[in-house]
């Protein structure tokens, strides 16, 4: 018995794929190019894009790695709570407890919006629907999941300071061991994340002393999933409008997720309109969020001045 081997392009796709998919895109130009001047046709598009831009956010963002995160809804508030004084006492049997006095410190976080604003000629828009509804879609979620990143980074860089923050010629195992024995005693949960660009994170590979397994695992993976029970987070050089980096390629952070918190209130909000006395549609689409690190010293920066 003999088989065909189904051949595919670097994507996977086979031929039936790239045609079924050509079919598709030329049925969404075709829709697009009969309604777009129908208001409520437009209004649905643009409700479908804001909840596919959505999903795509909340897939790619990396904040529920770096830092704790909750969603409320819009009109919500969100709290850091912590409460101390409440005291255990060792006695004989039948003796008296004696009274303590509990306390709780309350901060909320403060709320910001992020929104994302594109306007494109009409004409320019409906004549090739498919690609560039996909291309704002896709521009929209790495936009805004490279600006939520940015203010994490910020914001810690402006939070932590002093003997936290280190600079030196070169990555040491010596100061990466002990940011992550520091951030562990500091935090509540013990768990820690190693963060930065791989210009950082891939040193941690050159560092002696491992194991037969792990230097195998090096070799063939390029990069440690984990070091002394620190999960490492390899980031990809997020680049703005300018293609300027986001996050410095020297920095290496060494973070509890409990040393600050991200709040989402509800869902994206969008709206779509035509120019009045033109010929150009506007996207406009939004959320609002917030961060506070509110336990700087559950954090550890460190600087590669050779970079």
């Amino acid at each position: 018995m003999s088989s065909t081997k189904k051949l595919v392009d670097a994507f996977g796709r086979s031929t039936e794929d790239k045609r079924e998919a050509k079919q598709l895109a030329e049925a969404a130009n075709l829709e697009a190019q009969e309604n777009w001047h129908n208001p409520k046709w437009r209004a649905e598009f643009a409700a479908d894009l804001t909840e596919s831009i959505l999903l795509g956010f909340e897939t790619e963002t990396l904040v529920d790695t770096l830092v704790e995160s909750e969603t409320t809804d819009f009109n919500g508030r969100v709290f850091v709570r912590e409460a101390t004084g409440l005291k255990a006492f060792w006695m004989a049997r039948g003796g008296y407890i004696e009274a303590s006095e509990l306390s709780a410190e309350v901060v909320e976080v403060p709320r910001d919006m992020l929104g994302v604003h594109v306007w494109e000629f009409d004409d320019k828009f409906v004549n090739n629907f498919s690609d560039s509804a996909r291309t704002l879609r896709d521009l929209a979620i790495q936009r805004m999941d490279a600006e939520i990143n940015r203010r994490v980074h910020t914001t810690l860089d402006a939070a932590v300071t002093g003997a936290n923050a280190v600079s030196a010629a070169g990555l040491s195992a010596a100061s990466l061991n002990k940011a992550i024995r520091e951030v562990a005693d500091e935090s509540k949960t013990g768990e820690v994340t190693i963060f930065g660009r791989p210009t950082m994170v891939d040193q941690i590979t050159d560092f002696t002393g491992f194991g037969n397994e792990t230097t195998e695992e090096i070799r063939q993976k390029g990069v440690l999933g984990v070091y002394r029970g620190a999960k490492i987070v390899r980031l990809r050089n997020f680049k703005d409008e300018d293609n300027l980096p986001y996050i410095p390629s020297n920095q290496l952070w060494v973070i509890s997720r409990d040393c600050g918190k991200m709040a989402f209130f509800g869902g994206m909000k969008s709206k779509e309109f035509e120019d009045l006395d033109n010929w150009y549609w506007h996207y406009i689409a939004r959320r609002d969020l917030g961060l506070l690190i509110h336990h700087p010293e559950r954090a550890r920066k460190i600087t590669d001045t050779s970079i």
